[in-house]
């Protein structure tokens, strides 16, 4: 789970402590979110592996496809690539029936795409790429409340493999990825449901594509690692101010890395895990970040070396580690980082091996993966369900 995903389960578990106040993404809730994560500070955790279980399959085996939680608690899968090619159908999963529907299609097939939950609760998908067209400039929304699909323009740049952050004032910042004419783009852009608009924002610092993006407590983003022009991994970071739409440059990763996740965990640090390609490797260790410093800093490594992987903020802030590429296959092995000690564990295997796979935060605490591939090729179709033991907490805090 990204940044913004990860603020908004902090918004929607504060409304459940406080539910005499709606916690909403905009309109001054950005204390509520820091509010939430200072809460979830000062609790003690007790560690465990949890449990898989089988949940139904999905209805088009596609691996490099979105899951975006909806605020009705259903979860929407969109694109990617299967066996009949780039795909234009869209599912959702209903965690209640346990059941996958179909959501419509989109209106251009594509893959290594973006999805975003907007503040007003439709879904903007951006960029990727297909057979016809290539890279993709094309955006387009999906309305929950009617379940159809609607343009969203045009990106000013087209593009895959690149970021899509939703920013505390509402509108989507996307970062970097492959273009048309250069193998990475230093290029930005804004998106603004407001007006249903593409706007450039300041370049980047330096191009990049296989990177990751976090937004942080302060409003700002976190752009990490990639690969550049010459295909080279990095170990540059730099941050977005929406406010000032400047970029500046921040310390360095301690270790050069691609396909890898960054997490913002409770205190407010971004998580840095795995990352690597089938040559040369994947990687163990793990950085944080702390805003304050500006400086990346190693914690315990994990114990597998992956890429590929999904990262996702539990509801006691624990961060599960699942699937991923290792340098001999599909992973099945998952396993968790407890940002209050800095310590891992191992969790429960996958009841399959995968990678290119989402993960998704439930409303009830477990995690929904879905589809992705084996080494191979071969794609899974498969969803399964994570849910964590249920362990005392202890207030820690004042």
């Amino acid at each position: 789970m990204d940044g913004d995903a990860y603020a908004h389960s902090m918004l929607r578990r504060l409304s459940a402590i406080v539910p005499s106040r709606r916690a909403r993404w905009f309109g001054g809730s950005w204390a509520l979110a820091a509010t939430a994560l200072a809460l979830l500070a000062a609790t003690a955790v007790a560690a465990g592996s949890g449990q898989w279980s089988s949940a139904d399959r999905l209805r088009t085996s596609r691996e490099f496809h979105t899951a975006t939680l909806l605020p009705q608690g259903q979860v929407l899968v969109t694109g990617g690539f299967g066996y009949d090619g780039f795909l234009s159908s869209s599912e959702l999963y209903d965690p209640v029936k346990r059941a996958w529907n179909n959501a419509g299609r989109l209106r251009t097939p594509r893959f290594a795409q973006t999805a975003t939950l907007l503040g007003n609760g439709k879904v903007l998908v951006a960029g990727g790429a297909n057979l016809d067209k290539g890279f993709l400039a094309s955006a387009e929304l999906f309305d929950p409340a009617t379940g159809t699909w609607s343009s969203a323009g045009n990106m000013r740049t087209a593009r895959n493999n690149h970021t899509a952050t939703l920013l505390p004032d509402g509108r989507v910042l996307v970062t970097g990825g492959l273009g048309k004419r250069v193998p990475a783009l230093d290029r930005a852009e804004l998106y603004d449901p407001a007006t249903n608009r593409w706007s450039s924002a300041a370049k980047m610092r330096t191009s990049r594509y296989h990177h990751a993006a976090v937004l942080m407590l302060d409003g700002r983003v976190l752009v990490t690692g990639g690969q550049n022009r010459a295909e080279r991994f990095r170990n540059s970071a730099e941050i977005y101010n929406p406010v000032r739409n400047r970029w500046h440059t921040t310390g360095r990763l301690r270790t050069p890395r691609v396909n890898h996740t960054s997490t913002l965990t409770a205190d407010g640090k971004v998580l840095i895990v795995g990352g690597g390609d089938r040559a040369p490797g994947f990687t163990k260790r793990v950085e944080r970040y702390n805003p304050s410093s500006g400086r990346f800093t190693y914690t315990r490594a994990a114990r597998i070396p992956r890429g590929f992987h999904t990262a996702t903020t539990l509801a006691d802030g624990r961060v599960l580690i699942s699937g991923g590429f290792g340098d001999r296959g599909a992973l099945s092995r998952a396993e968790i980082y407890d940002p209050r000690t800095s310590r891992w564990r191992s969790g429960s295997s996958q009841r399959t091996a995968r990678a290119h796979q989402t993960a998704t935060l439930l409303e009830d605490g477990t995690v929904l993966v879905a589809g992705g591939a084996r080494y191979s090729g071969t794609l899974v179709p498969s969803a399964e369900r994570y849910r964590p033991t249920k362990a005392k907490t202890t207030n820690t805090g004042p």
